[in-house]
């Protein structure tokens, strides 16, 4: 069958439905029932084209939701933007005791943390009896959570020096277990 008609049948069996919904006069006894098998034989339309099954239920559907989006489109209200006046307000920058926190936070999470997370998660690995690519992929796929956990802790802990002082003492000593 042609992608045209197809199409066609598509748009008819979401145009009938739309219609029903809307309660239109001539649709409003058979209009469901109508537009559900036209998207029934649609579907079978589509997934009979030249291109193979599998290709035309995936026709099938994007015909489909590209038609109901059509319709939601013609469906739309249009309304006057609102936009409420706001008062004048300075923009307060922060104090600098805030701002140190916060450069410390970003240092101990993301390249401390990380780097705590890689070198941990590779020491712990290495002494594995396990082959080096089955070691290595355990390594990698344990450094995100270690570095989510220490991530977390960082930004969790009300005393931010703490977790940064045991992760630099982590990194240390994994750096130092790796380069026996």
């Amino acid at each position: 069958m042609g992608l045209a008609f197809s199409s066609l049948l598509t748009g008819a069996g979401v145009l009938c439905l739309y219609g029903s919904w809307r309660n239109w006069v001539s649709l409003q006894r058979w209009g469901t029932a109508v537009g559900w098998a036209l998207l029934l034989i649609s579907g079978i339309a589509w997934a009979l084209s030249p291109a193979s099954i599998e290709l035309g239920i995936s026709y099938a559907l994007l015909a489909l939701t590209a038609a109901a989006w059509v319709v939601v489109g013609f469906n739309r209200e249009q309304r006057p933007l609102r936009t409420p006046a706001l008062p004048a307000v300075k923009i307060a920058l922060p104090a600098l005791p805030t701002i140190a926190r916060q450069i410390l936070l970003l240092v101990a999470v993301v390249p401390l943390a990380g780097a705590a997370a890689m070198y941990t998660s590779t020491a712990l690995t290495a002494f594995l009896p396990w082959q080096q690519g089955n070691a290595l992929a355990l390594a990698m796929l344990l450094a995100p959570v270690l570095w989510g956990c220490a991530a977390y802790w960082q930004c969790a802990d009300s005393r931010p020096l703490r977790p940064a002082a045991t992760l630099l003492v982590l990194l240390a000593a994994s750096a130092g277990i790796l380069n026996l």
